[in-house]
This record gives C-alpha cells, sequence and structure tokens, in this order.
C-alpha cells in the first residue's frame, strides 16, 4: 500500500471511528429498559426520507446528526438514528461523501474495508468473520466482531454511490439471552428507499 492511500485509510478510520463515540452518547441517554426478547409484531417499520431507508426498529430512534471536517477543507454531516430493547444497541447512520473523497481511498471494496478498519478501531473490537454482501445490487461489507468486554456484535456497511450506510448491533451485556434473534430481525429489515 503506498504512503498517500496508507495516510487516507488512517484518516478515514479516524473519521469512522466518530460512529462510535456518536452511538455511546446517544444510547447512554436512553432510560433503563427491562431485558426482554420482542415479538416482531412489538418492533414498528421506521422510514427516513431524507436517509432514503426504511427499518424496523424495538422503539422510536434517538435521531442525531454531527458535521465533521474532510480533507481538503470540505465538510459531510453523519445522521444517526439510534435505538435499545434492553438486550440490545441497534443504529443506522448514514454519511454522504464527496466522490473525489471516496476514489482517494480506491475501489468500493476498498472503501468498505477502510470503513470497517474505523469501526473496529474505535469500538476497540476484532473482527471473526467478514463477508461481501450487496444490497439491492450495491456494494456492502458484513461483519460479526468481539469486542475487548467480550460483546459480540454485527456491522453491516454499503456503500450506495456516495452515501455509506452503516447498521449495527451490539448486545448490551455478554449473556444476553435472545438478542441474536433482534439483531437479525434489525438488519434483514433494512431496505433503501
Amino acid at each position: 500500500m503506498n504512503t498517500k492511500r496508507l495516510l487516507l485509510t488512517s484518516l478515514f478510520a479516524l473519521l469512522v471511528s466518530l460512529t462510535p463515540s456518536l452511538a455511546q452518547r446517544a444510547l447512554g441517554s436512553f432510560p433503563h429498559v427491562e431485558s426482554v426478547a420482542q415479538g416482531s409484531d412489538s418492533w414498528r417499520p421506521f422510514q427516513s426520507r431524507e436517509g432514503r431507508f426504511e427499518v424496523l426498529f424495538p422503539r422510536q430512534p434517538e435521531q442525531m446528526q454531527q458535521r465533521f471536517e474532510l480533507p481538503p477543507g470540505e465538510s459531510t454531516t453523519q445522521y444517526t438514528f439510534a435505538s435499545e430493547d434492553g438486550l440490545a444497541e441497534y443504529l443506522i447512520s448514514y454519511t454522504d461523501y464527496p466522490q473525489e473523497f471516496i476514489s482517494r481511498i480506491g475501489e468500493p471494496s476498498d472503501f468498505l474495508q477502510a470503513v470497517k478498519e474505523g469501526f473496529l478501531g474505535g469500538v476497540g473490537a476484532r473482527d471473526v468473520v467478514s463477508q461481501s454482501r450487496r444490497l439491492q445490487g450495491y456494494p456492502g461489507l458484513r461483519v460479526e466482531y468481539v469486542t475487548r468486554n467480550g460483546l459480540s456484535g454485527y456491522a453491516h456497511f454499503y456503500l450506495v454511490n456516495e452515501r455509506l450506510y452503516q447498521i449495527i448491533v451490539t448486545p448490551q451485556t455478554a449473556n444476553g439471552s435472545n438478542w441474536s434473534e433482534n439483531a437479525q430481525r434489525f438488519l434483514t429489515s433494512f431496505s433503501l428507499r
């Protein structure tokens, strides 16, 4: 890997690592919720017209946005939607990047790898399984990860033209009973509009 690309990948990893801190800040503000696996009828569809997506959330999500700088002198905004059900935390974010910024990283698969590395570094986790995938024809990456404190989770990253979607689920405790069933409900319900 050449020096310029390594520098850009490192910078991108730093920018992407803002996502976990944003999620932590948002999810830390939720009131205590009793840990109960929820049937599919208790989950509600949520649609973001501006985000051009639809997904099932266990509760109405908290919505946040954060603006950050990109080189050279450009900026972008990350929009985040976070919810939880007492078993796990569910987060979706999207960010529009200038095409030139994405191209500097490389092919879409290189960009998604940089996103994955930035995310894992930001949450202090390692990937257990990474698989390329597609969503409605757009490139993506599916990651199962484990944090330093033993929590495992799932992250899906999709690059839709210049828009990056991050769909993330992390259990609230290491021995959460049925959290993976709800995680799969959340992850598989995500679709583009």
